[in-house]
Formats: structure tokens, sequence, C-alpha cells
């Protein structure tokens, strides 16, 4: 089971389900912690993607197939290494390439470890002189990267490390969807089995039922069917609170 606040209630769910399996939403658990960061800053989005490094890794094979297809050309243009590591950084290596890359969870201890280093890196003072900080105030507007909750949201992913691991190997963690033999770079496409990457992409539609004006009675409905829907059709169950629609009552349907 995949929650939103797992461990906590944990000896609750354990009344209902014997021997039952929870885990912290890894989705949940970074937001906790970028959430404290300041957007405008101009090292905002270096640090979320060294947080989520220190979170996470590509599979090893596919980070392979995927950097010879980009060096061959054969799944956009053309790239060299220097461009590949640039384009790592930016968020169009996220919309290309993120459904080719399975993702690996790394191990408590060494998530840990990188999570204090990500915090020296970007922390502008320290009281202790052994971690000295490394970071930068922005040169436009001279604040700091992390405000007065972040320090105490990183020791809080610390602490749950070891809730974030995933309960089944790698191979039955994704759906993997073979390449056409037409298609020029014969990459395999992975669709996540997680509970909650599953629940959080239905989550995404539902803007779209405030944008067009229905009213909010339905919104909820929605919500609620579609994720019942969403946690039938996974094998390992989320559980999330759903956020009704914001929008007012237009009467339209």
């Amino acid at each position: 089971m995949h929650s939103d606040t797992w461990p906590n209630k944990a000896a609750f769910w354990d009344v209902l389900f014997k021997d039952l399996e929870g885990r912290l939403g890894l989705f949940h658990c970074l937001q906790r912690m970028t959430k404290t960061l300041k957007k405008k800053h101009v090292d905002h989005h270096p640090a979320i993607a060294r947080l989520t490094n220190c979170v996470h890794h590509c599979n090893v094979h596919d980070l392979e197939n995927l950097l010879r297809a980009s060096k061959e050309g054969t799944l956009s243009v053309k790239c060299t290494d220097s461009e590949i590591n640039d384009l790592k950084n930016t968020r169009v290596f996220k919309q290309r390439c993120d459904k080719c890359l399975r993702k690996e969870i790394r191990p408590p201890h060494i998530m840990c470890s990188m999570l204090d280093d990500w915090f020296d890196s970007f922390k502008c003072t320290s009281s202790d002189e052994s971690r000295p900080a490394r970071g930068r105030k922005d040169p436009i507007t001279h604040e700091t990267l992390f405000s007065s909750e972040t320090k105490e949201a990183a020791n809080e992913c610390k602490k749950k490390a070891a809730c974030l691991q995933d309960p089944l190997p790698l191979e039955q963690m994704h759906d993997v969807i073979p390449p056409s033999p037409n298609s020029p770079h014969q990459l395999n496409e992975c669709l996540s089995r997680r509970g909650e990457s599953c629940l959080e992409s239905f989550h995404l539609m539902l803007a779209h039922f405030g944008n067009c004006g229905v009213r909010t009675s339905l919104a909820d409905n929605l919500n609620l069917t579609g994720t019942t829907q969403s946690c039938h059709q996974t094998q390992t169950t989320s559980f999330d609170t759903p956020e009704p629609s914001k929008e007012k009552d237009t009467g339209r349907v």
C-alpha cells in the first residue's frame, strides 16, 4: 500500500490488514522538500534535479541504450556528450526521455548520505565547520534558496528513507512496451506499476474538469470514481485524499 503519510498510522492499518506492506509515496516525499525551496532562485531547477537524483536513479541498461540513441541521432537529433549533460538539467530531458527509463529507488543509507551532501551544496550558512556551506544567494534578489522549513523537511525525508523502497523487484514494478520494428531507436517504453504513479497521473486530468466549467459536485464525483478505478487497476494500492474542485458552480455538465 502506498500512502502519502506512511509510516504514520501504520499500527491502524496493521489492525485492518495483517502482513500489510506500506510505502511512502515518492511524489509526496519529494514535494514536502521542493515546496520549501524558493522558486525564483537561480539554482532552483538544478537543486530539484540533484534532489531527485539523491532519491532514485535511472536503470543503467536503459540509460545506456538512451545515450547510444542520442549520440547516433536515432532518437531525435544527434547530440554530443556535452549537449547531453546540459540537456539532463532541463525539463526537456524528462519530457522526451522519461518514458524510456525505469527508476530505481536508492538504498536508505546511500540516500541519506546523498541528501546530506545535497543540503550542504545549496545552503548559504553553516554552524558546523566540518560541513561548510557551498551554496549562494540569488544574484538578483539576494535571497537564499532554502527557506526556514527546508532543514526540517530534509531530516524527515532521511528518517523515512526506508519507507520509499519498492516492495517488488524492478522487473515487476514496470510494464515494458517493446518498440515497433520500424522504430529507428529501438528503445522500450516503460509504464510504472507503482500505485502512486498511476494515481498522480490521473490527478493531472482533473484540471480539465474545472477548466471546462463543470459544477463542483460533478467534479468531486469524477474525482472519487477515477481514483477508485486507478487503485483497482494496479497491483499496489495507493491511498490519497481527493482534492475537491475550487471552480464555482456554473450548472454546466
